[in-house]
């Protein structure tokens, strides 16, 4: 299967709901970390609410700029894959025998490692 072309209005819409999950996991674990530390040493740090705040700030800058940056990689890949044909990824539905290079490769790692007693062979 070759990958020549991506739709680019959905790079930005798939980095775009992965960027507002990973933000939640930042705001959850910002909240968490500031209630701790108000716990801990209260008054020393911002309080849980400053923390928030800031955090979505943040959040929201990195939700952004993530997007705007995966919807412009988009583009360049559509425009590289023009000159270079795209990704080729091999696909295969038979998992029983490994390919030959992989059986060769199994074996080469058998002979390089050194065993106190030989194991007894499967059939």
């Amino acid at each position: 299967m070759r990958i020549s072309v991506t739709n680019p209005w959905s790079v930005t819409v798939m980095s775009f709901f992965f960027l507002a999950g990973l933000g939640m996991c930042v705001l959850g674990a910002a909240l968490a970390t500031s209630v701790l530390l108000d716990i801990v040493a209260p008054g020393e740090w911002p309080t849980p609410w400053e923390t928030l705040i800031i955090a979505t700030g943040v959040v929201a800058l990195e939700i952004l700029l993530g997007t705007v940056l995966a919807c412009l990689c988009g583009f360049m890949y559509n425009y590289t894959a023009r000159f270079s044909g795209g990704v080729e990824v091999a696909l295969t539905g038979d998992l029983a025998d490994p390919p030959p290079a992989a059986q060769a490769l199994r074996l080469l790692t058998r002979l390089r490692r050194p065993e106190a007693a030989p194991r007894p062979r499967r059939p």
